[in-house]
């Protein structure tokens, strides 16, 4: 929702268009970041969230929890202490945070936040992580993921053959 569209009755037609110019790409009130990401079992992931320019100089971080308010911060910037296998790296002009997490184990699966510190209520997003044993995930959307099983059926066989995983 962008705030500028609240005020279109109250503001003259020139204003209108400078607020309209001078708006970034992504509002700077916005933080955005895939829903659900899914990864392999001992591999690793990295999931990108993407904040407004009005956020560049703050510190991110990512924790983990089903309660944003309650979650466990694991890495956060502008000093990346990485913890012994998640990491986060802030490209400041690029309007992005990348979080990588390497060899993922089953209690890795849970509810991770990006988040933008600031004075006040911090901007948060929710991203759930799914640890896969069955295979190589080959679509993702809110409801469910589409994964190839591991198997010795010949790869002309596996366009037919995937399973569904409700999220």
């Amino acid at each position: 929702m962008k705030i500028t569209g609240i005020f279109v009755g109250f503001l003259d037609a020139t204003l209108l268009c400078l607020v309209w110019l001078k708006e970034p790409t992504l509002a700077s009130g916005q933080l955005t970041a895939p829903d659900v990401v899914v990864a392999a079992a001992g591999g690793s992931v990295t999931v990108a969230c993407r904040y407004g320019y009005g956020y560049r100089r703050h510190t991110k971080y990512w924790c983990k929890g089903p309660v944003y308010e309650t979650c466990a911060i694991l890495v956060k910037t502008p000093r990346n202490r990485p913890s012994d296998r998640a990491s986060i790296v802030d490209n400041s002009k690029a309007g992005v945070f990348t979080v990588t997490m390497t060899s993922l184990r089953d209690d890795d699966e849970d509810v991770y936040w990006c988040v933008v510190a600031t004075f006040g209520i911090n901007p948060h997003t929710r991203v759930k992580l799914l640890v896969s044993h069955t295979g190589t995930v080959l679509y993702c959307t809110p409801l469910y993921c589409i994964i190839t099983p591991h198997t010795e059926i010949p790869p002309l066989f596996l366009d037919f053959l995937a399973v569904v995983v409700s999220i």
